[in-house]
């Protein structure tokens, strides 16, 4: 690709980007939030079922524990392995391959016969599941322009709490009437026609930038890329280069946080049925509880994606968190019936589940393209731990601690503290590019700059070009 074409594709792309997004970044956009409502859907049928499951199956309470942990351990190990994938083989094959898998393990987890056939159906589905939001976020953060790009992170982020909301509608009215299995298989279809849709998705343009650079190897110095790209790193090993220097911090800090917060929501999400009936409320109104939660919890995201563009990600995500312990505290000492715990349910699900409509977009700012995905992985990784001890300790703290103590931590300190560690992330502006993250100064020789529409692009740390691209007057005007 010369210096010309270059420029003149990215005089088109921007000219596009001027009245939102483009047509491959509206299609990745909205098929990863149809992608990522459908896992938790998913995920989310399994949790409605489960007292259901065990009556049928003769499964104890232990055992559930043990599938719990046992999947998101099998979805830990997948998300390590595919990070690199992401980021050597490009994002398209893997957000792929992820609906793929959940579809097959949520089709089969229907014929589930017994504990260890059950374990292995939702194993695949995990797979899937684990692997669908990493990708998908990574490719939403690489298509949208920075104006933009905290909105549509968040927005796609919405695919959690709607899927948790249609499957607590789903499930209360397919489990009293056609039995839990055709929960699995209801997701199909709509799951076959976002593959298909996903066809004419394109690779995200900062990866095959990337991916230029990776297949000259060592002879980098001629390789001409629209954005930058760090040459003396890119070909390191992904997860060597998030624990160097200049990513080290950023990595341990952002893993700590997911990992906490993810432990405590989804410790109270995936226990909700037991401490409903611990609250000596009918198991059945846990699906009235969730659709609540899950309902008011949309409106979570897109105001903390809103507010982020304004105020700052770290920012918003920090503030909704440190008010998510107050609905947590609420939740586990002054849910007295069915309304006050929908109601804290629902308070809690806003602030704290939602803050991830802003703090999404953060992480993905906070890692340059080259580990990228890899980055993504931290996230999911952490996730996936969270969710291990979730199943690890929930039926253990119940039985040592009792409910509401158990609450306590789950919903107050595990929102608190991760509030905490936001505040002490390095600082993100909400016009932040995803060029540079994050070069020392000795190294930044180019940067993009797409905050107030300029755009320069370059092709690596020793020998550079640089092309700036104003899009303020009819005819752009390039320097070089």
């Amino acid at each position: 690709m010369t210096q010309e074409e270059i420029a003149r594709a990215a005089s088109v792309e921007v000219t596009k980007r001027r009245n939102g997004l483009t047509r491959n970044a509206a299609l990745v956009t909205f098929t990863s939030l149809a992608g990522f409502t459908l896992v938790n859907m998913d995920s989310s049928f399994f949790t409605f079922s489960y007292p259901t499951i065990m009556k049928e199956l003769h499964i104890s309470i232990q055992q559930i524990s043990y599938l719990y942990t046992g999947i998101f351990i099998i979805g830990a190990i997948a998300t390590f392995i595919f990070g690199p994938i992401l980021d050597r083989f490009g994002r398209k094959v893997v957000f792929q391959f992820a609906l793929y898998a959940t579809a097959i393990g949520s089709l089969v987890s229907a014929l589930g016969f017994n504990f260890g056939s059950l374990f292995a159906f939702r194993g695949i589905t995990q797979i899937g599941a684990s692997s669908e939001w990493m990708s998908g976020q990574v490719m939403v953060a690489e298509e949208a322009s920075s104006q933009s790009r905290g909105w549509w992170v968040g927005f796609s982020q919405i695919g959690w709490p709607v899927g948790w909301f249609i499957a607590s509608l789903l499930s209360l009215v397919v489990i009293p009437t056609l039995g839990w299995r055709w929960l699995f298989v209801i997701g199909l279809i709509p799951a076959l026609f976002v593959l298909w849709v996903r066809r004419n998705v394109k690779e995200t343009e900062r990866f095959r930038d990337l991916k230029r650079v990776l297949d000259r190897g060592e002879s980098t110095s001629q390789v001409q890329t629209r954005f930058r790209v760090d040459t003396s790193r890119a070909n390191k090993f992904t997860y060597r280069q998030l624990f160097e220097r200049d990513l080290i911090r950023t990595s341990l800090l952002i893993s700590l946080w997911q990992l906490i917060y993810n432990y405590g929501c989804a410790s109270i999400i995936n226990w909700l049925p037991t401490i409903t009936t611990d609250h000596h409320i009918a198991s059945s109104s846990v699906f009235g509880t969730s659709a609540w939660g899950s309902g008011v919890g949309i409106f979570g995201y897109l105001t903390a994606a809103y507010l982020g563009e304004k105020f700052g990600r770290r920012e918003v995500s920090a503030v909704f968190l440190i008010l998510g312990s107050a609905a947590g505290l609420l939740l586990a000492f002054d849910a007295a019936n069915w309304a006050t715990l929908t109601l804290f349910y629902a308070l809690y699900y806003f602030f704290t589940i939602g803050q991830m409509g802003a703090a999404v977009a953060f992480a993905l700012e906070s890692f340059p393209t080259r580990a990228r995905g890899t980055g993504g992985t931290l996230l999911s990784v952490a996730t996936s731990v969270g969710f291990i001890f979730a199943g690890l300790t929930g039926s253990v703290l119940f039985s040592h601690m009792g409910v509401n103590q158990t609450i306590f931590i789950w919903g107050f300190l595990c929102s608190l503290v991760p509030g905490l560690l936001a505040l002490v992330q390095k600082e993100s502006s909400p016009e932040q590019t995803l060029r540079k993250l994050r070069f020392d100064a000795s190294e930044a020789g180019i940067e993009e700059d797409e905050s107030n529409d300029h755009h320069q692009y370059g092709q690596g740390s020793d020998r550079q070009f640089s092309i700036r691209l104003h899009v303020d007057s009819r005819t752009p005007a390039l320097t070089f």
